[in-house]
């Protein structure tokens, strides 16, 4: 069960049960008391979070406790009271902790990052971080997916791409991405696919010109770059973000994280009239949990809704 999760998840759940185990003895529970948790001890412990924490963060203590409960050979307990009780917690999520929508990256953002390459056509860095944030958006892809956290070459990560990983050309000129692995396919990974654009801000153009320019090998990180000494470094997800939000910001365009690429590319094909199965499986979204990225909801419908009396 443990291989289901990934490493960070994992260590989270951890982190969380041991949280429980604290509470049943701040109670002076012994362990005959808590194998397996009954109900209204499950009830008690989700009933600690009311008017701290959102009902997300509560079902995900629980979730926690249940997958400990269920390792160590046990029946679940948690029945109609235990999701009455999550359900008010739900009710009572304090303000502070309701996280404000992310800003998705919208395709004139990207034009803002061209903007950079123009004068400067030969800068690797700016070649590599384009190439990057356009593959990134138009193919919905997790920032986890593209960037290390490591500058060094020798220590790449092994699920990320190198340039090989990077088919050549179809007859229609997109590009499948193989990627070695990802968070929802761990053993297989999966495949992106960049599509031609006749856009400035091309996918295909942006990474082919990046590859030229970094005079990249085939077991090179697919997304890294050449100091003027000739030196390859990674591109991390930390100094990619920094460079895009500064030059974003003389424009008053808001902060992005990583995650805002995945959902702006999402919302960028939804608004283009790409049904949304279409999206989805573009996307490699593993369930209909994208659906909460929808942002422009106006703009949506508009776009999908018939209009009474036409």
């Amino acid at each position: 069960m443990n291989e289901s999760v990934s490493p960070e998840t994992l260590a989270r759940q951890h982190r969380q049960v041991d949280h429980f185990i604290s509470f049943c003895v701040d109670r002076n529970l012994q362990p005959v008391d808590i194998s397996p948790p009954g109900e209204p001890l499950l009830c008690d412990y989700a009933h600690s979070f009311a008017g701290k924490v959102s009902g997300a963060t509560a079902r995900s203590y629980i979730t926690a406790v249940k997958k400990w409960s269920l390792l160590r050979g046990f029946r679940w307990t948690g029945g109609v009271y235990l999701e009455r009780t999550l359900k008010g917690v739900e009710n009572r999520t304090p303000s502070s902790s309701i996280q404000e929508e992310r800003s998705p990256v919208r395709e004139e953002h990207l034009q803002v990052l061209q903007e950079q390459a123009r004068q400067t056509p030969n800068d690797g860095f700016i070649r590599c971080r384009n190439a990057a944030a356009f593959v990134m958006f138009y193919g919905q892809m997790r920032a986890g997916e593209a960037l290390s956290k490591n500058v060094e070459v020798d220590k790449y990560e092994s699920h990320l791409p190198r340039v090989k990983d990077l088919a050549a050309p179809n007859d229609r000129g997109a590009r499948i991405l193989k990627l070695p692995k990802t968070k929802t396919q761990r053993i297989r990974g999966d495949q992106v696919i960049i599509s031609p654009l006749n856009l400035s801000t091309s996918p295909t153009w942006a990474i082919r010109k990046h590859i030229e320019v970094n005079s990249l090998q085939g077991n090179d990180p697919l997304f890294a770059y050449r100091d003027t000494a000739g030196v390859l470094h990674v591109l991390t997800k930390k100094l990619f973000l920094k460079s895009c939000n500064e030059d974003w910001r003389p424009r008053q365009i808001p902060c992005m994280t990583g995650h805002c690429f995945r959902i702006g590319g999402t919302t960028h094909y939804l608004l283009s009239g790409v049904a949304p199965d279409v999206v989805k499986a573009l996307g490699r979204w593993r369930s209909d949990t994208f659906l909460r990225y929808w942002r422009n909801i106006e703009e949506l419908a508009r776009v999908h809704l018939p209009v009474a009396g036409r």
